[in-house]
């Protein structure tokens, strides 16, 4: 297979390949490779995945940051903090927390807690319309599998693998809780530092 690139992929720049893979009508799998997407039943809900996520899907494969799943999945496993930067539209804030997810195990040896990956916003309009974005992506219900915490509101359940939250009400949680025990994993999205 003949590749051309015009220069070296490195993290949300997309390659440019001139030759096609041959793709079976299964899920859009290259052939021989399975698919982590492959399966008919949304692991998180345990019902089957709707035709809606099947079209969003071909969409979120178009997206830069999806050419480099496999590279920050090794990162994130090989790393204890990775700071990621890529133009706005390539999929940090949707599809990241999402191959995080994939990445880790949710489920402590205590099968009755659960971990959730935190991932902040800072505008609360933001938290709230991303994770309705995500949740639709992971073809669930909001609130349930996916969901945020703005102030004044919350919008999530014992089932929650995935909070958006705005840096505020992080810090609300932090002095509840200084270690953040119930966070397996903290996304940074779109913070500010402050020299002085």
């Amino acid at each position: 297979m003949n590749i051309d690139r015009k220069s070296k992929v490195t993290l949300f720049e997309v390659a440019t390949i001139t030759s096609k893979l041959n793709l079976d009508n299964g899920g859009g799998t290259a052939r021989g490779i399975k698919s982590s997407f492959t399966s008919l039943v949304n692991r998180w809900n345990g019902r089957p995945y709707t035709q809606r996520y099947y079209d969003i899907l071909e969409k979120r494969k178009t997206l830069p940051v999806w050419h480099q799943k496999e590279e920050f999945q090794k990162a994130l496993k090989d790393n204890q903090a990775i700071i990621l930067v890529g133009e706005t539209g390539s999929g940090k804030t949707t599809q990241i927390p999402q191959f995080v997810l994939e990445a880790i195990d949710v489920e402590s040896g205590d099968r009755r807690k659960k971990f959730m990956v935190g991932c902040t916003q800072l505008p609360r309009l933001d938290a709230m319309s991303v994770s309705g974005r995500v949740a639709a992506e992971m073809d669930v219900t909001i609130g349930e599998e996916v969901g945020y915490s703005v102030r004044f509101e919350e919008c999530i359940s014992d089932k929650t693998v995935l909070k958006y939250l705005t840096d505020g009400m992080l810090l609300r949680e932090a002095m509840n809780d200084p270690l953040l025990c119930r966070y397996k994993v903290i996304i940074l999205d779109e913070f500010y530092t402050c020299c002085f």
